[in-house]
């Protein structure tokens, strides 16, 4: 079973490769969803500006994976697309119920809520990928990013978190899955 930001990391990985020739180490970040100090001796902003040209090329379950790259300091900095997380959480099956832990708890009910299109929203997509990707603070970050926003405008956007919370706790629990086998279960 491959987890999710494992799939993602490998199809932006390859489409580095294929398009700098060199293949990346990809890294949570707290400026980007991923990034990458693999381009550090090498001209980052010409392999930023590569794969700019060819952003559309980077697709994952049919939808785009990749908005943007930015070259910052030696990194390249990745950004990510609403758009691949909604074309992902169309091929899971309905999450189960949740762990006792507080997050998984406001995920189940973030789940619950009808399913929406993922919203586009900059701080929302860079908690998502924070949580996915391990990022240090990364609940915290998913958590908060719609307290941006006040009253009924932030209302209307935790009730069209369905998706992200759905891929979240799939994730989660598969994670703790990875390396057992299926037929060993506690009791």
């Amino acid at each position: 079973m491959i987890l999710w930001s494992e799939a993602i990391k490998t199809a932006l990985s390859d489409r580095i490769e294929r398009v700098t020739g060199v293949r990346p180490v990809l890294k949570p970040s707290k400026k980007a969803h991923l990034a990458s100090p693999s381009f550090f001796g090498a001209d980052a902003s010409a392999a930023a500006d590569a794969l700019n040209a060819r952003v559309s090329d980077c697709v994952l379950y049919g939808a785009p994976l990749l908005s943007h790259v930015i070259a910052e300091n030696g990194w390249l900095l990745f950004f990510l697309t609403a758009d691949a997380i909604d074309a992902y959480a169309n091929t899971l099956p309905p999450p189960e119920e949740p762990d006792d832990s507080f997050f998984s708890r406001r995920l189940w009910a973030m789940a619950r809520h009808a399913d929406a299109k993922t919203p586009d929203d900059p701080a929302l997509l860079d908690g998502f990928y924070a949580v996915l990707f391990s990022a240090p603070d990364g609940e915290r970050r998913f958590l908060a990013a719609p307290r941006t926003h006040d009253g009924n405008e932030r209302v209307a956007l935790e009730q069209r978190l369905s998706r992200m919370a759905k891929i979240l706790l799939w994730e989660r629990r598969n994670s703790l899955c990875v390396g057992q086998d299926s037929d060993t279960r506690p009791f």
